[in-house]
């Protein structure tokens, strides 16, 4: 077939045939507008041609070769061989109604080239992300996407990773930035996973992995990211792709292509070597497994939780029950919590739902109103009108002793500090998510309530089927008084107390299930602005 002998898709193809035709049109002494005269088309359809740029009519390929000279019948046969093979449809046509007009071109040098060179300094360069990973930064990016074209979106980019996997076909080496690698898209389990990815891809022959530390305060690559493409066949020259949020560059001329290979050069001459990958990806999976408190199994009906963010000086323990959630992240912005309920009659699954879209949020939101808004977004597009999400959401700020509070159906928060207990005053209290509607006049939905959160203080959050617990007599259960009681004790034990002294108290089962998470300020070290910065956290706040 064409696509054996002449390159593997009709892009290259286009390309291969207008390096040749342009050779021939030369050698002959002929002008573009001669030759266009020719095919009864302009100089400018005859330069396209010859980039590679536009499809081959098959007719016009056969005039351009009697025009040209080129009588003998074989190579006539091979060129018009090469144009039908130019003009065949594409492997990700199925993939076109989501993916940009201006990519394709990239998709067709990306599946022939044997060579690729990329910087990345925002992302995980894509032939080298995970689907859970890559499913994140979809979600981030296309945010009122439905489910089936994000879905869409990951699979072409997976079927582009499958190339990667016969050494023979295309090598890769990526260079990425440090950040790009402390970022925590998706949250820490998606980063997980994907760093172990880097790791077992670097083992491949075909693929060399190296990353720009971020003790670099400037390098050559500030402009951003780029991608530089080598083909096999020698008349085709280097492009680089530099994309933008709209669009792209696809950049062929000698002197631009040479200045990209000099950045990338001294990249990989800065960046850590190859064999040392190994020992940079092991640090970072040892940041994103901070010690986990177990703690004692607490007996309230049926799912327990103990979370320990031990990275940011916290200590937090729940306990959950089936169709609430109960979440912790630890993001650049600080240490982020939700407690939540779904109401409503919710599709299965609802709650975890909640809880993987707070993850994805979580950590690439510098507001904690956005988080809010995003989350309501994410129910009212995938609940149903009947349902909504009674919510509580924190940001704890360490390197400021602050936390930012939006209260979204639930009740009102308790602070503790030492023997005292107060209401925090959460004002306003919004409606539950999928409740929320925008303002008139734009601008943000909800604003944060911001409270001082000292070392030494406790925050207590809970949801409504706290309240609703009563005991022999119908009188609620006095949650104030019992915390100024219960959580002089360390955190676990104040829970597992927690558990105990409700069941003991109520005469059944809270009605809706019982979430209690209590947040101990354990007094996070000075340099937690430092480990903000490392983390990435200050290019995306700044």
């Amino acid at each position: 077939m064409a696509g054996d002998r002449f390159g593997s898709g009709p892009t290259v193809c286009r390309m291969l045939l207008g390096v040749r035709l342009r050779r021939l049109r030369e050698a002959r002494g002929i002008t573009r507008e001669a030759a266009g005269y020719a095919i009864r088309a302009s100089e400018s359809k005859i330069s396209r041609m010859e980039l590679g740029r536009v499809g081959f009519k098959e007719r016009d390929v056969s005039d351009l070769l009697d025009l040209y000279g080129v009588v003998d019948r074989s190579d006539q046969d091979d060129l018009l061989e090469m144009a039908r093979e130019a003009n065949a449809p594409s492997w990700w046509q199925p993939y076109t109604d989501v993916v940009p007009g201006w990519f394709h071109t990239y998709l067709g040098l990306e599946e022939s080239a044997s060579l690729i060179r990329t910087y990345e300094v925002q992302f995980v360069p894509g032939l080298l992300q995970t689907a859970d990973y890559a499913r994140a930064v979809f979600r981030r990016g296309h945010p009122d996407a439905p489910e089936r074209e994000i879905e869409q979106r990951v699979e072409l980019r997976m079927r582009r990773q499958e190339r990667l996997r016969d050494p023979g076909t295309t090598s890769l080496w990526a260079v990425i930035d440090e950040a790009a690698l402390r970022r925590p898209i998706g949250g820490p389990d998606v980063m997980r996973e994907q760093i172990e990815h880097l790791l077992r891809l670097a083992e491949l022959p075909n693929v060399a992995v190296q990353v720009m530390p971020l003790r670099f305060g400037g390098h050559p690559a500030e402009g951003g990211a780029f991608t530089i493409l080598r083909f096999p066949e020698p008349e085709i020259p280097d492009v680089v792709y530099v994309e933008a949020l709209t669009g792209a560059q696809y950049l062929e001329r000698a002197d631009e292509v040479d200045d990209y290979q000099k950045v990338m050069e001294r990249l990989c001459v800065d960046s850590t070597a190859p064999s040392a990958v190994r020992e940079v990806m092991g640090e970072l999976l040892r940041e994103l497994d901070p010690p986990v408190a177990t703690g004692p199994a607490i007996p309230l009906r049926h799912a327990h939780a103990h979370v320990r963010a031990a990275a940011r000086g916290i200590t937090t323990a729940g306990t959950r029950d089936e169709g609430t959630v109960l979440d912790v992240a630890d993001t650049p912005f600080g240490t982020r919590l939700l407690v939540a309920e779904v109401e409503g009659d919710a599709p299965a699954g609802t709650a975890n739902d909640v809880k993987l879209a707070f993850r994805d949020l979580a950590g690439h939101e510098p507001l904690l109103a956005g988080v809010a808004e995003r989350l309501n977004t994410r129910v009212t597009g995938s609940g149903g009108p009947e349902v909504s999400v009674a919510a509580t959401l924190v940001t704890i700020r360490h390197w400021e002793d602050q936390a930012e509070i939006v209260r979204c159906g639930l009740p009102p928060p308790l602070m503790l500090r030492g023997s005292r207990v107060s209401v925090v005053d959460v004002a306003p209290a919004y409606p539950p998510l999928g409740r929320l509607t925008p303002p008139d006049a734009g601008g943000s939905w909800c604003e944060p309530t911001t409270v001082p959160y000292g070392q030494g203080d406790r925050l207590l959050l809970h949801t409504q089927g706290v309240e609703e617990v009563r005991d022999a007599e119908g009188r609620p259960y006095p949650l104030a008084e019992r915390a100024a009681r219960l959580t002089q004790d360390d955190p676990d034990t104040a829970l597992a107390r927690f558990a105990e002294d409700l069941l003991a108290y109520s005469t059944g089962p809270p009605a809706r299930g019982a979430v209690i998470l209590l947040v101990h300020r354990d007094g996070a070290p000075r340099d937690d602005r430092e480990r903000r910065d490392r983390a990435g956290g200050r290019s995306l706040w700044e």
